[in-house]
């Protein structure tokens, strides 16, 4: 069994609750703010993780290492402004249209085999983002947040910005470059940026300066929780494009699309039907099938 699997598992869930706290976050205070703190730590994080592992990144690999960071940086960017305006249960469905394109990619490039079974798994985890999005579009079904479609215009410009991530990390690390280096490079390049729009941009705090926040509310709690997942999120996605196709590690990832209305249920910001249950039913079990080929 290929280890890039249980990489991608472990990516998928931290990514996963990632998101959740980061979605929490950014609704509740400076979203500058917030990207910087979380980028910080997780920066600081794989950098300490460097320091014993080793950090990989030749000078014939910078030109693909800084236009991941560029592309990686942009789709995030506009992944975090669309958490505005979208439930993040359906931006996780969202994202799950680049296995499409990444699908045809790979099938052109010789990653994936054109085998009846991974066609008809890959078509079963579809009808089961299919059959979720349907039933999230219920009509009556009440959400915390008003869909607008600037928010849709924004996931969908960062889908396409990461298309082309899984292979720029494929090239860097033939040019001998490691996935924390990959991951560093990014880094150099968010925390500046961030840094810098944290101290430009000034927004209130949306929560009354009266009201008493408990400990886990607190900003820099939210964000050293978010950096974490994020650091363990970024490293073990590296390892996965790197070592296997790009469709079968997101594939893998867009179990978080599942664990993500999970996680909405609990939080009490989505609803749970039997069409949802019979989704993450069928999409487990395409994943499973596919981790397990």
């Amino acid at each position: 069994m290929n280890p890039s699997r249980y990489t991608a598992i472990i990516s998928s869930i931290s990514n996963s609750f990632c998101d959740s706290l980061l979605d929490y976050t950014v609704n509740r205070y400076n979203y500058h703010r917030v990207l910087f703190l979380t980028s910080l730590t997780a920066g600081l994080l794989q950098a300490i993780i460097g320091l014993v592992s080793g950090i990989a990144l030749p000078l014939n690999s910078a030109i693909y290492v800084v236009v991941h960071a560029a592309l990686i940086l942009a789709g995030y960017i506009f992944f975090v402004k669309s958490l505005k305006y979208i439930p993040l249960a359906l931006i996780g469905l969202i994202e799950a249209s680049s296995l499409f394109l990444t699908f045809m990619i790979d099938s052109m490039m010789g990653y994936v085999k054109m085998t009846p079974s991974f066609i008809g798994l890959l078509v079963l985890f579809i009808f089961s983002i299919f059959l979720f999005t349907k039933s999230s579009q219920k009509k009556g079904t009440e959400t915390v947040k008003k869909i607008r479609a600037i928010g849709l215009v924004y996931i969908i410009i960062s889908v396409l910005l990461y298309l082309a991530g899984p292979y720029l990390v494929k090239l860097a690390a033939h040019k001998g470059a490691n996935e924390i280096g990959i991951n560093l490079g990014y880094y150099l390049l968010a925390i500046p940026y961030f840094a810098y729009q944290s101290q430009r941009v000034k927004f209130s705090n949306p929560q009354p300066p009266s009201k008493k926040v408990v400990w886990w509310k607190n900003i820099y709690v939210l964000c050293f929780g978010v950096g974490c997942f994020e650091a363990i999120y970024y490293i073990f996605e590296t390892i996965s494009f790197n070592n296997d196709a790009p469709t079968i590690v997101i594939v893998i990832s867009q179990m978080r699309a599942f664990l993500l209305f999970i996680l909405s249920v609990i939080l009490k910001t989505d609803y749970f039907t039997f069409k949802k249950l019979t989704a993450v039913l069928l999409g487990s079990i395409a994943v499973i099938g596919i981790y397990l080929s």
